[in-house]
């Protein structure tokens, strides 16, 4: 056998994988057929979806079964394993179909299905962790049935499933995922930009609904965002719409300063919100006046040179008395002939002793003045502090009450505690008002002292202590004044839904907006632009997606058809094609052909509509069977493919179905609980050399135990289930003929065989020409029996089967199941006792 056609999968272990248990089980699997037979919950099931596990990491089971997800929790790992920590795995040697080497891949259970979550698995090839596996040609795709093993439940699955889930099936069997993944790609692109949202700016504009500026508004978000004028353009506008409210506006910074006071005015007439704002503290008490330089400078002078400076100053201010030549009167106490040069010198030099006083004169008065301006600012802080509420009279109180009266539909206490707390920070405002006014009166008088050159300067009468501890006073009221917010929260939201946002308010948000305008236009035309060119690329691609479909689906149809025939020949209803439903490439449907009469025009219908259960059967093996050819899969495990209700087609499906696998060197591996087709698989094609199985569950625990079956004894066996549970006595009989013959084979061999291995070769041809009848058989075997038991049972086998075997009664169904389970424990025990088994 070729490298290409050689097996696959070469052997396979299992250990604690559903009905597997604690002990490990290794079958090999090195023939192009493998057969194995198990009778119903014996473990054929589970030993296809251990390899179905080993391939893809997942059970098919819960995917495609339905139901909650919890109703599979703990359904992988063997429920009677006595340790949770006892490892469950599925091992394979598979060989790689390039070089010919056998690769040992393993999957080790980490996790079992639980809840909403999915099992986990560690991989592992030749020892070496991986993360996904490399194929070796096994796998037919991704996904839930990418392995190449066909169950009972992905038998109809593309039968049963939505039209649309067939669709994928079939995209991702002929590899037409990548175009609809591209598409899928095209949307997620397209739907990022197609609902296009306005930004800020624009959905301002689209909010100005006044009647008389749509027009104007809508000519806006009309305008061509790529011209180089736009923008002028939009500005132009504005002016236009806002034109009505603030006609003297000439560019949009007076225009929202117009519609800002307007809004501030309309919100005033619903309610006097204004009134209720005030800061949330104010700023520290400014620095007071430093007059220690002033006082130095004092009391370094003559006190009365210090008084005299002003006047000295003015008097030689004078030119006639700045250069006085001669005698003159003094014009200041009109003393005769009082000034002379000598005096007029003299008071100079006076007044140059003074400089020192003039200067802190000087710097003294810039002080106070700047003291003064910052105490005037702060002044001015402290008296916009407290809202304007604190001063309303019952009368205002009175119309404000009407108005929120008006505006909530009921009276509401936020008023009156709002007005309340106004009216204490109101006081406390007035009392610091009052000590910065009185420390204002003591800065002039300082300032009036300083100019007169006054000695020492009088106390300020307010201590800056005092000012401060007031303003901590006003400071306090104003974080402490949570009932004007609660009012202006609770006017706020009511304003917002009485006050739509059309008019100036409106017009107030776009204009400001403006320069974001244009911006938002040119994003939203190149996202228009977009997605016109991605419509039309899926336009395109979604016509070429349906025209591959059709050329692929003819090809899958034939592909179907040709392994429908191998099951089915000569029917009258036959496979018509995959085809997509109308002109859509999301629904697929199964066509059948329907003939009157050989030969004749076939009538089309939905298979699924007018198929019976066994041609639903075959038209799912026959759609599996497809995939496996156009993927390349080199082998495939069938799991029951032929139920015992269409028994006709055993044949046909074993020398056709079976044979067309093998002819194009794939690995067949079949199970099945039909002895009949069992015997037949493997007995047709005998000429490859088939390996057969038997599986048995006599332990649940230690679990399934796989037994090889390619001698006579299994054949034997395996010719009695056919029979076993027959109703008829002739039925009965069958099945009893050929335990006999199981017997004689299996006590020709242990004879053979223990004779052998005391020395004295012995085959068993030479035992059978001894003794050919299984009651002169019985004598000699008793001898090598094994256990306490085993004589005895083999000298009751003649006196329950040589009956059946003339005319007498037959034995009943329960007697042939207890003779079947004799002998198969004579079988297992003469089996293990040999290190190569028994002879054949």
């Amino acid at each position: 056998m070729s490298k290409a056609s050689a097996p696959a999968l070469v052997w396979l272990e299992i250990r604690g994988f559903r009905s597997f248990g604690s002990d490990i089980r290794r079958m090999d699997l090195s023939a192009q057929l493998v057969v194995i037979h198990a009778g119903n919950s014996q473990g054929k099931t589970s030993f296809a979806e251990a390899i179905e596990f080993l391939l893809t990491g997942r059970s098919s089971r819960r995917d495609l079964f339905g139901g909650a997800k919890a109703e599979y929790n703990g359904s992988l790992r063997n429920a009677h394993l006595a340790d949770e920590d006892d490892r469950v795995w599925v091992a394979a040697g598979i060989r790689d179909q390039t070089s010919g080497v056998v690769h040992e891949v393993r999957r080790n259970l980490t996790a079992d299905f639980a809840g909403a979550a999915d099992c986990t698995s560690q991989l592992t090839i030749d020892g070496v962790p991986s993360n996904e596996l490399p194929g070796y040609g096994l796998l037919l795709g991704d996904g839930v049935m990418g392995a190449p093993v066909l169950l009972q439940h992905t038998l109809r699955y593309v039968l049963s499933t939505e039209p649309k889930q067939r669709a994928a099936y079939f995209k991702a069997l002929l590899t037409l995922t990548d175009l609809d993944l591209l598409r899928q790609r095209i949307a997620i692109q397209r739907a990022k930009f197609e609902p296009a949202p306005d930004g800020p700016a624009v959905a301002a504009l689209r909010n100005v609904t006044h009647p008389a500026m749509c027009e104007v508004i809508n000519k806006v978000l009309a305008i061509d965002p790529t011209s180089e004028s736009s923008y002028t353009e939009i500005v132009s506008l504005l002016l236009s719409a806002g034109r009505e409210l603030a006609p003297d506006a000439t560019d949009l910074i007076e225009l929202s300063a117009a519609l800002a006071n307007i809004v501030a005015r309309e919100k005033d007439h619903i309610f006097p919100l204004s009134a209720f704002s005030r800061p949330s503290t104010v700023l520290p008490v400014p620095e007071t006046l430093d007059t220690t330089a002033y006082s130095k400078a004092m009391k370094n002078v003559d006190q009365n040179l210090a008084t005299l400076l002003p006047v000295l100053t003015a008097l030689l201010a004078v030119p006639k008395y700045e250069t006085l030549d001669q005698v003159a009167d003094c014009p200041i106490c009109a003393t005769p002939n009082s000034l002379t040069p000598e005096r007029i010198s003299v008071l100079k030099q006076s007044l140059l002793n003074g400089d020192e006083i003039n200067s802190a004169v000087r710097s003294t008065r810039i002080d106070i003045s700047t003291v003064r301006q910052a105490w005037k600012s702060w002044r001015t802080e402290v008296a916009e502090s407290a809202p304007k509420a604190g001063t309303w009279d019952e009368a205002a109180i009175e119309t404000a009450a009407a108005k929120i009266k008006a505006l909530l539909g009921k009276e509401r206490p936020e008023l009156g505690a709002a007005i309340e707390c106004a009216h204490k920070i109101v006081r406390e405002q007035k009392t610091l008002l009052s000590l910065i006014d009185t420390f204002d009166h003591s800065m002039q008088q300082l300032e009036k002292d300083v100019e007169r050159h006054a000695a020492t300067l009088a106390d300020i009468s307010v201590p800056r202590r005092d000012i401060e501890k007031q303003t901590e006073v006003l400071d306090l009221l104003l974080q402490r004044s949570e009932p004007l917010t609660d009012l202006r929260d609770l006017v706020k939201a009511a304003l917002q839904r009485v006050q739509p946002m059309d008019g100036a308010a409106a017009l107030l948000k776009a204009v400001d907006l403006a320069p974001n305008v244009l911006g938002e236009l040119r994003t939203a035309n190149n996202r228009s632009v977009l997605v016109k060119r991605l419509n039309t690329v899926d336009r395109v691609l979604k016509k070429a997606s349906s025209n591959v479909l059709d050329a692929r689906f003819t090809e899958m149809s034939s592909t179907i058809e040709r392994w429908w025939l191998t099951i089915r020949p000569g029917e009258l209803v036959g496979f018509a094609g995959v085809k997509r439903r109308a002109a859509g490439a999301v629904f697929v449907n199964l066509v059948a052909a329907l003939q009157p009469q050989s030969q004749a025009d076939a009538v089309e219908r939905d298979a699924l509509g007018v198929y019976s259960d066994s041609q639903l059967n075959a038209l799912g093996l026959s759609t599996f069977l497809a995939r496996v050819q156009l993927t390349g899969a080199r082998a495939v495990i069938l799991d029951d493919p032929i139920p015992g209700s269409d028994g006709d087609h055993r044949l046909t499906f074993v020398q056709n179905t079976i044979g067309d696998l093998l002819r194009n060197g794939r690995q067949v591996i079949l199970t099945t609980y039909d002895p009949k087709l069992a015997d037949w698989a493997a007995s047709t094609h005998t000429d490859i050399d088939p390996l057969t199985y038997d599986l048995n569950l006599l332990d649940v625990i230690s679990g399934t135990e796989p037994t090889q079956t390619s001698d006579a004894f299994s054949r034997f066996m395996l010719q009695a289930e056919d029979n076993l549970n027959a109703p008829t006595a002739g039925g009965r009989r069958a099945a009893c003929n050929a335990y006999r013959s199981a017997a004689e084979r299996l006590a020709k061999q242990i004879v053979a065989t223990n004779r052998s291995e005391a020395g004295m070769a012995t085959a068993v041809s030479d035992v059978e020409n001894e003794a050919t009848q299984l009651g002169d058989l019985v004598p000699l075997v008793r001898g090598f029996a094994v256990t306490d038991d085993e004589a005895g049972k083999w000298t009751v086998l003649p006196k329950v089967l040589n009956p059946g075997s003339h005319d007498d009664d037959v034995p009943s169904t329960l007697e042939l199941k207890q003779i079947r389970g004799n002998l198969r424990t004579f079988n297992k025990n003469h089996q293990k006792r040999w290190p190569d088994g028994l002879l054949r």
